[in-house]
Formats: structure tokens, C-alpha cells, sequence
């Protein structure tokens, strides 16, 4: 599966799972293979990424967190809120 991966043409991919799931070497290789401007377009238009990662990358790539999908649209909730309390 990852020999099939081009590092063009699947760059968000590519970049959307490493910031949330790598360490410190694949971050590195993010850093060193991709623009900023990928990276940021990346943070500012997953729905993958949490909001943990994108708050530490907004820190990072100095973006304003209003400017991502992560802290302005709600996620759709998958079962009604409970009216128990």
C-alpha cells in the first residue's frame, strides 16, 4: 500500500496522516519533503486531524485557528445529545 503512494499527487494524504500519527522522524521528513504551504493547506482543511494536532500546527505554522475546518464547522454528531443529565 505505501509503495503505491506518489508524493504528489497524494501529498495531503501523505502529510494529513503523518502529523497525526508520526514522530519525530516523520515529521522531520514532512518538514524536509513538503512547502509550508502544503502543510498548511493540509491543517486548514482536514477533517482527519484532531483538534490536538491542529492547534500544536496552527502554533507552529503561525495559523489562525478560525482559518481551519477543525475549529470552525461543527462535526456532524452521529446520535442526537442525550436529554438525560
Amino acid at each position: 500500500m505505501v509503495e503505491s503512494l506518489d508524493l504528489k499527487e497524494d501529498s495531503f494524504l501523505i502529510v494529513e496522516r503523518l502529523l497525526e500519527h508520526g514522530g519525530d522522524k516523520q515529521v522531520e521528513f514532512i518538514l524536509d519533503t513538503y512547502e509550508r504551504d502544503t502543510i498548511s493547506e493540509v491543517v486548514k482543511n482536514s477533517t482527519y486531524l484532531s483538534p490536538k494536532t491542529v492547534n500544536y500546527w496552527c502554533l507552529y505554522l503561525n495559523i489562525k485557528k478560525e482559518d481551519t475546518r477543525c475549529f470552525t464547522r461543527q462535526s456532524p454528531r452521529m446520535w442526537p445529545p442525550s436529554s438525560a443529565s
